[in-house]
């Protein structure tokens, strides 16, 4: 019996081993590709910062950030290479080309985010394989009000990408209040007395902060906030009771952390 038993346990454990191989294990070629398709795809940056302007409550011209992908040295055993696509993960349709017209697509996004696109490649026998690059993209904001006792700034800190993920690492404030010179028959104008307030979306106070700018003076008030979630975000500018108005310019940043996008795979000549 006993003997049976240690023959049953060497059994099993050769069984469990030969398993092994099967389930993964040290066997990190399970999950490569090896169809017809080699997918070659070059790129020269995997991050930029979108560039927005608000002046007086109207939208100013937005630059996104184009990157283009370059599959002109994608080849196939089977045959031709017929389409290549490229999925900007931002809820955009997919972006497909024939490669025999122009081998490099390039996408232009307009929103924040780290997203994960999807490069692919089919040939004229229906086979097809995909990569996946992550791109980082970073928004920069210039919002500029004047002659005003109580600025309010709204801006969006949900990344755009379709899973949600990751949310960004830092906000950056840089905000500058000026006082004009009044002048005048009387002499010079007030001092304001100001307050900022930095709200997150439920309205919970992250930052404060206040000063006096004297007439024909600005003073700027910079924080970064790391403890950032999704939604709308608020800076609140209020000038005291008896203060000039205020020229306003706030200078805002929303950004990803350096690193959470892909290596850049240039042509080398």
């Amino acid at each position: 019996m006993k003997a049976n038993f240690r023959l049953m346990a060497v059994t099993l454990t050769l069984l469990s081993a030969s398993l092994a191989g099967c389930l993964g294990g040290d066997d990190s070629s399970a999950d490569e590709y090896s169809g017809p398709i080699n997918l070659v795809v070059f790129y020269d940056s995997t991050s930029g910062m979108i560039e927005t302007s608000v002046n007086n409550g109207q939208q100013g011209p937005t630059t996104g950030v184009e990157l283009s992908f370059d599959f002109a040295d994608s080849t196939s055993d089977d045959g031709a290479i017929t389409k290549i696509m490229l999925d900007p993960d931002d809820g955009s349709d997919p972006i497909e080309a024939d490669p025999s017209d122009n081998a490099v697509i390039s996408y232009t996004w307009m929103t924040h985010g780290v997203f994960e696109i999807k490069l692919s490649a089919e040939d004229d026998e229906g086979n097809s394989h995909s990569i996946e690059v992550s791109i980082r993209i970073d928004m920069h904001i210039v919002w500029t009000e004047s002659n005003t006792a109580s600025s309010a700034m709204s801006f969006d800190v949900t990344p755009d990408c379709e899973d949600g993920e990751p949310l960004a690492d830092r906000i950056t404030i840089s905000s500058t209040v000026e006082n004009p010179t009044s002048g005048g028959w009387f002499g010079g104008g007030a001092n304001s007395d100001v307050t900022w307030t930095l709200l997150n979306p439920s309205d919970e106070e992250i930052a404060t902060n206040s000063g006096t700018v004297a007439d024909g003076q600005a003073q700027t008030w910079d924080y970064t906030s790391r403890d950032t979630v999704e939604g709308l975000w608020k800076i609140n500018i209020e000038v005291a009771e008896n203060g000039d108005d205020v020229n306003v310019n706030n200078d805002v940043t929303i950004a990803y952390a350096e690193g959470t996008e892909d290596a850049v795979n240039p042509r080398t000549e």
